[in-house]
C-alpha cells in the first residue's frame, strides 16, 4: 500500500495541472494596427478583422496558447514577443487553451468586437513547480576520469553530458523528478549502462558504478635513456607504466644519434604485463686520438676513455667535447664531430705548465682566528675546531623533523681539526682547475655541479699546489662544526633557531645560489653550513650505530656518498644540522658543492 501511495504522489507531481487567467482586456483607441495598410486583414465579407494583441508574463509560453471564438474566424501571428489574434467582428466570448493548464472556457470579453479596431489582452500564468533531487555518481576506479551521459525517459528528451568524475571518482548535480538512463564511459574501460528514478528530494540519490577494464596495466622499460613511444605517442623515458586497451600496439624506442628499435606487443584484457624493450642501436663512428706528449688521459664529454695513442671504434655520432690531460701540462680541449662509419683523426699538443712560485704553505693567521691560504692569487680561510664529544643525530632540538636515518642518537668523540670558513668558491675552483662547471656563475658564489669524484680531483691538485693535506670533512666532523663544536648553543640550524638569519633556502633564495658569507656565521665563525648549497662529506652513506664512537669515518662501502646542510632549493627542515642526504659519487647537481677540512 505504501508503494502505491508513493507512486500516486509521484504521478501527481509529474501531472500537476497549472492555471492562467486574463489580467485585463480592453480596446486601445490609439493603436491603428488593424486599419494600417501594412497589417490590416479582410474577411470573406470584405470587413476588416479586429486585432487582439496578447501579452503574457511568460512570453515564450505564448506560442502554446490556442484561441476559439466560436463561429467567428480568427488568425494568429507572432510579432515582437506578442501574439496578434485577428478576429471577425461581433465576437463576444473566447475560449483560451494551453497544454498542461486549466482551460478558460468562454471568457466574457465584456464588449462586442468591432471591425478594424485594436485590442490588448494580458495573460498571467502560474509557473510550474519543478521537483528536483541531488544525484551523485560514484565511479570505480576513482582515477578513471569517466564521462557520465544521462537521458530522461520522456518524449523528445536528448542524451546530455552529466559530467566528468573528479579525482575521487565522483560527480554530482541536481535533476528533475523522473526516470533516467545513463552511460558511463572511460578510456580503456567498457561502457557501463543503467537506469534510476528520482522521486525523493529529501535525500541524495547515489549511483554506484564499477567499470570493467577493457585492457591491462602494462610496464614498458628499456635499458637506455631512450624515449618510449606507443603507436607514435610518447609515453615516457626509460620506463612507463599505464593502462592500455586490449589490442596490438607498435612500440618504438627513440634516442638521439641511435637507430630506433621497434616491437609489437599484444595487450590482453585484464592481464597485466611487464615488457623489456630492445634498446635503440647506437650510430657510431671511429675516433683516432694522438697527442704530444703521449700517454695523455682521454676524456670524451667528461668520460674517461683511456690514454693516447688510442683508436676508439665506437664513438656515438654527433658533436662531442674531447679533453686531453697529463700531469705537468695544461689540458687541451677541442670539439669533434663524429660521422657514421667514418674515422676522425685528432692530434693535440699539450702545453707544459709554467713553474709555479711557492705558495703560502702553512697559511697566515688572521683576525677571525683562522688561517688564510692563498693559491694562484685566490685566498680562503680555514677555521680551527677544537676536538670534543657531542651527541650526533636527531637530538631533541630537531623535534619531529628528524628522519629515521638520523637515529639512533649516539655519542661521538673527535680530535681537533680545521674546516673551511665558507664553501669552496668558484674563484678558488677556477684557480686550481682552470674551468668552472657551475650552473650560476660568479667568483664569490659557491661552486656547484661538482661530483664527489670531482672534489677528490680538486683536492689532489690543491694539495700539490699547497703542500697541505686538505680533504673533505667526515660526516661527524661536518655535523660537529655545524653545531658549533664546544661553543654549541644547541640550535636547530647552524648558528640560529631562526633559519632566515643564517641560511639561503627556498623561502628567501629566489631559486638561486648567493655569495658566500652573506648570512650570519655560527658559533665557530662558519658561514652557510645551513643552506646555499649542500656539501659533500668524505663518508659513504649508511645507517647509524648506537655505540659510542671515536673519529668515525662511516661504513666501509655503499652506493652513495653523504652530503649535508640543505640548499637554496630546499625547505627549512632540510637545512637542519642533523639532516642527511646522499648520492652516487659521480652525481652532479646545481645545489651541491663542498667545503674543505684539514
Amino acid at each position: 500500500m505504501t508503494w502505491l501511495l508513493l507512486l500516486l504522489g509521484v504521478l501527481s507531481a509529474f501531472s500537476q495541472q497549472l492555471t492562467f487567467h486574463v489580467v485585463n482586456f480592453a480596446e486601445d483607441p490609439f493603436d491603428l494596427t488593424a486599419r494600417s495598410e501594412q497589417f490590416k486583414k479582410v474577411d470573406g465579407s470584405g470587413a476588416l478583422y479586429a486585432v487582439i494583441k496578447v501579452g503574457c508574463t511568460n512570453p515564450e509560453g505564448l506560442r502554446e496558447y490556442n484561441f476559439n471564438f466560436g463561429n467567428m474566424n480568427h488568425l494568429v501571428e507572432w510579432h515582437d514577443g506578442k501574439l496578434w489574434v485577428y478576429v471577425q467582428k461581433n465576437a463576444k466570448m473566447v475560449t483560451i487553451m494551453r497544454p498542461g493548464y486549466t482551460t478558460i472556457d468562454r471568457y466574457d470579453l465584456h464588449t462586442t468586437i468591432e471591425s478594424g479596431k485594436t485590442y490588448v489582452m494580458q495573460l498571467s500564468e502560474q509557473a510550474p513547480v519543478i521537483m528536483t533531487q541531488m544525484v551523485m555518481f560514484q565511479v570505480k576506479p576513482a582515477d578513471a576520469r569517466a564521462t557520465v551521459m544521462i537521458r530522461r525517459e520522456a518524449a523528445g528528451a536528448q542524451e546530455e553530458v552529466f559530467g566528468i568524475t573528479d579525482a575521487e571518482g565522483s560527480v554530482a548535480k541536481t535533476r528533475e523528478y523522473g526516470t533516467y538512463t545513463y552511460r558511463v564511459m572511460a578510456e580503456n574501460y567498457h561502457n557501463t549502462e543503467g537506469r534510476f528514478t528520482l522521486n525523493n528530494r529529501g535525500e541524495t540519490h547515489i549511483e554506484n558504478v564499477s567499470l570493467r577494464r577493457n585492457g591491462a596495466n602494462v610496464t614498458l622499460s628499456v635499458a637506455s635513456d631512450a624515449d618510449i613511444y606507443v603507436n607514435d605517442q610518447k609515453r615516457g623515458t626509460r620506463s612507463w607504466t599505464g593502462l592500455l586497451r586490449a589490442g596490438t600496439y607498435q612500440v618504438e624506442c627513440r634516442q638521439q644519434n641511435h637507430k630506433s628499435s621497434f616491437q609489437t606487443i599484444t595487450v590482453a584484457e585484464d592481464k597485466d604485463a611487464a615488457v623489456t624493450l630492445t634498446p635503440p642501436t647506437p650510430i657510431v663512428g671511429t675516433l683516432a686520438v694522438n697527442s704530444s706528449p703521449l700517454r695523455a688521459t682521454i676524456r670524451i664529454d667528461g668520460k674517461d676513455c683511456g690514454t693516447t695513442p688510442k683508436m676508439l671504434p665506437e664513438v656515438l655520432i654527433g658533436r662531442h667535447t674531447l679533453t686531453l690531460s697529463r700531469e705537468g701540462y695544461e689540458d687541451a680541449q677541442t670539439t669533434i664531430d663524429i660521422a657514421e662509419q667514418q674515422t676522425t683523426d685528432i692530434n693535440l699538443t699539450l702545453k707544459e705548465k709554467p713553474k709555479q712560485t711557492t705558495p703560502s704553505v702553512g697559511g697566515t693567521p688572521n683576525a677571525s682566528g683562522g688561517r688564510t691560504f692563498t693559491v694562484m692569487g685566490v685566498s680562503f680561510v680555514m677555521m680551527p675546531v677544537e676536538g670534543g664529544t657531542f651527541q650526533m643525530g636527531g637530538t631533541a632540538e630537531q623535534g619531529s623533523d628528524a628522519y629515521n636515518d638520523e637515529k639512533p642518537v649516539h655519542s661521538v668523540t673527535l680530535s681537533s681539526y680545521s674546516i673551511g670558513q665558507t664553501e669552496v668558491t668558484q674563484a678558488l675552483w677556477k684557480a686550481v682547475m682552470g674551468s668552472n662547471p657551475s650552473n650560476r656563475k660568479g667568483d664569490n658564489l659557491p661552486v656547484e655541479r661538482v661530483s664527489w669524484n670531482d672534489c677528490q680531483t680538486f683536492i689532489t691538485k690543491l694539495n700539490q699546489l699547497t703542500g697541505q693535506n686538505f680533504r673533505l670533512p667526515t660526516e661527524a666532523e661536518w655535523e660537529y662544526a655545524a653545531r658549533g663544536g664546544k661553543l654549541s648553543k644547541d640550535y636547530k640550524y647552524s648558528g640560529s633557531n631562526t633559519i632566515a638569519d643564517v641560511a639561503w633556502y627556498t623561502d628567501n633564495s629566489s631559486s638561486k645560489t648567493h655569495p658566500v658569507a652573506t648570512k650570519l656565521p655560527n658559533e665557530l665563525g662558519l658561514y652557510d653550513m645551513s643552506g646555499n648549497v649542500w656539501e659533500w662529506c668524505q663518508d659513504w652513506y649508511g645507517s647509524y650505530s648506537s655505540s659510542t664512537q671515536s673519529n668515525p669515518t662511516g661504513p666501509s662501502s655503499s652506493s652513495r656518498r653523504v652530503y649535508r646542510g640543505g640548499s637554496w632549493g630546499y625547505y627549512a627542515w632540510c637545512c637542519r644540522v642533523s639532516r642527511r642526504h646522499g648520492s652516487t659519487p659521480s652525481g652532479t647537481f646545481n645545489h651541491l658543492g663542498f667545503r674543505l677540512a684539514l
